[in-house]
């Protein structure tokens, strides 16, 4: 054949044969198909297209291949049917699996065999390949299969797979496809041996760069004249590619301005103390900051770099702890002992008191208190904090004064902690410090940071040759247009497709940047099943992990040795690898069949749990891993466990998100009382979590409460049932649904047993709470007294998990016989209760202690106020104002705006304000107090109501006054809340002008308080008859006086006994 004549040439002729036949030329088809056949007289394809229907369907140029599964016949006499449906039922799923995972399609079944196309119905550039490996696969997975087979029923199977490459006739209403070709496929596979795949001369020519192939003598075939000439497919190609490091070109204006910032910082007086490089990946972000790491080096700066992960977007300070790890010399495998002992001498190599630190560092690196530490005397947002400042510290410590230069890379994965953390150390730039940010996107930056940004761009025509000339100044000038045009000025796609062509040797370049990237993958035998495995650790890891995950059959650290050598990976730290772009390990991720990536994600789990080595590992990760690996259930138990280690941490919305991921996991999980139970546990531990940060009222929770509910009463699941119950009660109360908690706690009653010892505890204390909000004072202290007197049942770590009350039932009894008191004028024993209520607080743990304190707080500044202690209300309110703040607690945040906004008003209305400033308090209390009962936060706000009353009455505003009281009247009819009806009606006397109305206020409020026996409240009434009526009650107030607690400290005592001398 004359070289015009090559098999190139009548390929393109039969291409363009095809295209002509597909719009309808039957005429330039069938010219260009006879002079295929003028020059190859026997060209089947060129036959088929003079003979093709011209009706319907299209003819088309596809690669087939047919997977025949040996011996079925004879397979199907050895077994059962049902056996014989089992066997050939998951070979064939497994089949069609791996053709759809490489975008080819099943078109027909003939007998036991299977035809797969490539090319339709979605065409790729490369689908002669994609069929030879998809086949390959097969025989590799039919192995696997028939190891599986023999095990259980004692027979084995296997396929032979024939690829070849044709011109059909595609009916696309049938969906099969005609002709020679795809006979000839099948003639193709039953020249291959058991287990392997052959390919016809066509494929070969076309895949003989890719894969390695052994030429088979030609061989008869059934149906074919001649003899057929084929090969086998051993395996794919291994490459070993070699890549010279890149220049840094086109990057003049951002390398003039690292230049001069250095040269700042080296002076001391750096203006500018960051610069935010931004851009797509394998833009050139990270080569300038090498570049900046070098100035900073050459002239003996100091330089600590912090590492984005894409695995670890909300875990706190998780740059951190991947630097604290790399100075400390710790790995994943480095025991809590040694970690402490590792972390103080860092620790102390800068300058930093261990006893100070270590508690504040130690948490970040996954090692508790347990293991041998006090813990930092802080918790919750104060907590959060001063990990935030000691990390801070622990950064510039490292710098020891030198020059310094911090990276902030791959910015897009940072968590919200070191967001922080970068923000602080701007602040703490003093003109020998700068910060090099990388990101993709601009939104990661933030506002007010004094950054230079440069937002990288393409590089142009011209400087995409000056960087393939200095990288490979032999190509000739088609292969550098070539390289130039699939690149797109991305410098990191110019390195690759370089090295591609480098280590292949071949011409052209790849049509895309897959395919070098994929290659690049096979340096050496057996490193497939490790960057495969490294993919689904991360971007980075240790190897000690990929080992585990890999197994020790497989010299894990040869072959990493030599992906370091050939940059698909580059060294991080001590023993620990990392892929060299994130696209790399993205494509990496490809490699692996589903199957394969939910094996390893499973392999990785278990060892970070496994190695964990008494640290808490990394539950945010292990639930990653394990969704992953479609292990659900496992994935929900990690991802509780992480909520836990951030409630540890004081991070409740973190630990809500870590339940809120458990319960999507969940709900893959098979139906059943499993499930349910799990479920109803996940949502009251989120529900818990939302109601002490932000109220029983928002978000999920009411919803969360409900389903509960709902689970465990349709399916009988007692504890459940108790568990909803109680959290339904703490749901109630807040909104002031006193009638509802009520029924509640009367179907908890039924359920005290003696596994439950503090239940009677807890349900005493909410029936006092609730008795108390009612008015019913007597029978709220019975109640209250009772929940006191085995107050050692409630234990609070058993509390913790099976009481879902923010309130604690202990701390709760306390605060509301402290009122009682309070209203029988019993000052003392208020201030006794309130102390045992803060000592209780803090027996309990993050959330529920800051919760309880911060009620503690209110209850406190409320005694306070009632008793006329107004400057100890002030102090008070400002301690509930930092324990809400530290908390990060955004309910009691609020609250305690209000208690401060209300301090602030009753200390005006006592220096004699004027009534502009009476009316702007009022308002002020006013619009917090309707916010409150918008969100349904109802409890307590008769309390504000009162005074916003005698804030407008002080101002000269009694129909406002009057208005509000009786709107505050009319909400504790509604709501069943009364304890403070009686301030209520006496202050409403005060907004009448006649004395007959004002007479009959003061009686009805008097009335009120005698029949709840709120004793303070009478005196008052009896006082406000000698201001508000022609003649007072002197005996009813020198009986109400006689009725004092000898040591009654109120102001009103010592104007009653005025008025009666």
């Amino acid at each position: 054949m004359s070289p015009e004549h090559s098999p190139t040439s009548i390929d393109e002729l039969l291409d363009r044969a095809v295209r002509a036949c597909n719009r309808g030329d039957r005429a330039a088809a069938n010219s260009l198909a006879e002079q295929v056949l003028a020059v190859d007289h026997h060209n089947a394809d060129a036959e088929d297209l003079l003979t093709a229907a011209a009706d319907q369907g299209e003819i088309r140029r596809l690669t087939l291949m047919f997977i025949d599964l040996v011996d079925s016949t004879l397979l199907s006499t050895r077994i059962e049917p049902e056996t014989y449906h089992t066997v050939v039922g998951r070979y064939r799923a497994e089949v069609k699996r791996l053709v759809n995972h490489y975008e080819g399609h099943i078109s027909s079944t003939k007998g036991d065999g299977l035809l797969a196309v490539f090319g339709h119905p979605k065409a790729h550039e490369d689908d002669t390949r994609r069929a030879v490996a998809t086949g390959l696969e097969i025989t590799q997975v039919v192995a696997r299969l028939s190891e599986q087979a023999k095990r259980r029923f004692g027979v084995g199977i296997d396929v032979r797979v024939g690829v070849h490459r044709g011109i059909v006739y595609l009916d696309t209403d049938q969906d099969d496809v005609y002709g020679f070709a795809a006979n000839f496929a099948a003639r193709i596979s039953s020249l291959a041996m058991p287990g392997s795949v052959a390919v016809s001369d066509v494929v070969a020519a076309l895949v003989n760069d890719t894969f390695e192939l052994t030429v088979r003598p030609p061989a008869a075939v059934k149906g074919v004249a001649g003899l057929v000439g084929h090969h086998l497919v051993l395996a794919e190609h291994l490459q070993a590619v070699l890549t010279k490091p890149a220049p840094l070109v086109g990057r003049h204006r951002e390398l003039a301005w690292l230049q001069h910032a250095w040269q700042q910082v080296l002076n001391g007086d750096s203006e500018r103390p960051g610069v935010a490089f931004i851009g797509e990946a394998g833009i050139g972000k990270t080569r300038l900051a090498h570049a900046a790491a070098a100035l900073a080096q050459d002239s003996a700066g100091t330089v600590i770099e912090l590492r984005g992960s894409p695995l670890h977007t909300d875990a706190g300070l998780y740059p951190v702890r991947r630097l604290l790890e790399g100075r400390c010399g710790i790995t994943r495998l480095t025991g809590a002992a040694d970690r402490l002992r590792l972390l103080e001498a860092e620790l102390r190599s800068r300058a930093m008191d261990p006893t100070t630190y270590v508690p504040l560092l130690a948490p970040v690196l996954g090692v508790g208190p347990e293991h041998g530490y006090q813990p930092a005397a802080a918790e919750g947002r104060s907590l959060y904090e001063s990990i935030g400042s000691a990390s801070r510290r622990y950064l510039l410590g490292c710098l020891d004064g030198n020059a310094g230069l911090i990276i902030a890379e791959d910015l897009q994965w940072f968590d919200s902690s070191t967001i922080s953390l970068i923000e602080s150390l701007f602040s703490a730039a003093d003109g020998r410090l700068l910060m090099v940010l990388t990101t993709r996107e601009q939104k990661g930056l933030q506002t007010g940071w004094p950054v230079e940004v440069f937002e990288l761009k393409p590089l142009t025509v011209e400087e995409s040759d000056a960087l393939i000339e200095a990288i490979d100044p032999e190509l000739t000038s088609a292969q550098r247009s070539a390289v130039r045009r699939r690149s797109e000025g991305i410098p990191f796609y110019i390195e690759h497709v370089l090295a591609a062509l480098e280590a292949s040797g071949h011409d052209p370049v790849p049509e895309a940047l897959y395919e070098p990237l994929f290659a690049r993958l096979h340096t050496r035998s057996g490193a497939v099943p490790v960057v495969e495995a490294a993919a689904v650790i991360g971007r980075s890891g240790d190897l000690a992990l990929l080992r585990a995950v890999v197994g020790e059959d497989r010299d894990a650290e040869l072959v990493v040795a030599e992906l370091v050598e050939a940059q698909v990976f580059e060294t991080d730290g001590i023993d620990r690898w990392r892929f060299r772009h994130e696209l790399l390990r993205e494509v990496a991720a490809e490699l692996a069949p589903p199957s394969m990536q939910r094996a390893l994600h499973e392999r990785v789990a278990e060892e970070l749990v496994r190695a964990a080595s008494g640290v808490q590992p990394d539950w945010h990760l292990v639930a990653r891993h394990y969704e992953c690996a479609h292990n659900f259930g496992e994935a929900v138990a990690a991802y509780r466990k992480a909520s836990v280690d951030a409630r540890r941490r004081g991070a409740a919305e973190e630990a809500c998100t870590y339940l809120t991921n458990a319960l999507s996991q969940l709900m893959r999980c098979p139906p059943g009382p499993t499930r349910d139970k799990t479920e109803i546990a996940v949502r009251l531990e989120r529900g818990f979590l939302i109601g002490a940060a932000h109220g029983s009222m928002s978000g999920d929770c009411p919803a969360d409460y409900q389903r509960c509910l709902d689970l465990a009463t349709t399916r009988s699941y007692q504890d459940e049932l108790f568990w909803a119950l109680n959290a339904l009660v703490s749901y109630c109360i807040p909104r002031a649904e006193l009638q509802r908690g009520r029924e509640l706690l009367d179907s908890l009653s039924g359920l005290i047993t003696k596994e439950r010892p503090w239940l009677h505890t807890a349900i005493a204390s909410s029936m006092g709470s609730i008795a108390w909000l009612q008015g019913d004072f007597a029978i709220a202290r019975s109640h209250l007294l009772s929940a006191l007197e085995d107050s050692s049942a409630a234990d609070p770590r058993e509390l913790d998990t099976t009481w879902w009350g923010n309130t604690d039932p202990i701390s709760g009894a306390h605060t509301y016989l402290a009122l009682s008191d309070l209203l029988h004028a019993d000052l003392a024993g208020a201030e006794s209760h309130l102390a045992e209520s803060v000592r209780r607080c803090g027996l309990l743990e993050f959330p529920v202690d800051a919760f309880n304190r911060a009620h503690t707080y209110f209850k406190q500044i409320w005694v306070c106020l009632e008793s006329g202690q107004i400057e100890e209300a002030m102090t008070l309110s400002a301690g509930m104002r930092r324990c809400t703040e530290e908390s990060g607690l955004d309910l009691w945040r609020v609250v305690s705006a209000t208690v401060y906004a209300t301090v602030k008003a009753i200390t005006a209305l006592q220096s004699g304000a004027d009534p502009v400033a009476l009316m702007a308090a009022a308002d002020n209390i006013a619009r917090r107090v309707d916010g409150s009962r918008v969100m349904h936060l109802n409890v307590y706000l008769n309390f504000h109501d009162a005074i916003i009353g005698r804030l407008l009455i002080a101002a000269g505003q009694p129909d406002l006054a009057r208005e509000r009281l009786e709107q505050s009247l009319l909400i504790a009819g509604g709501t069943g809340m009364h304890f403070h009806d009686a301030e209520l009606m006496r202050l409403r006397a005060h907004t009448f002008d006649e004395e007959p109305a004002r007479r009959t206020a003061l009686a009805d409020a008097l009335a009120c308080a005698r029949g709840q026996q709120a004793l303070l409240f009478e005196l008052r009434c009896h006082l406000d008859s000698f201001t508000l009526l022609t003649e007072g009650d002197s005996d009813g107030l020198a009986a109400a006086v006689h009725r004092l607690p000898q040591d009654a400290r109120f102001p009103e005592r010592q104007l009653a006994e005025q008025l009666l001398s």
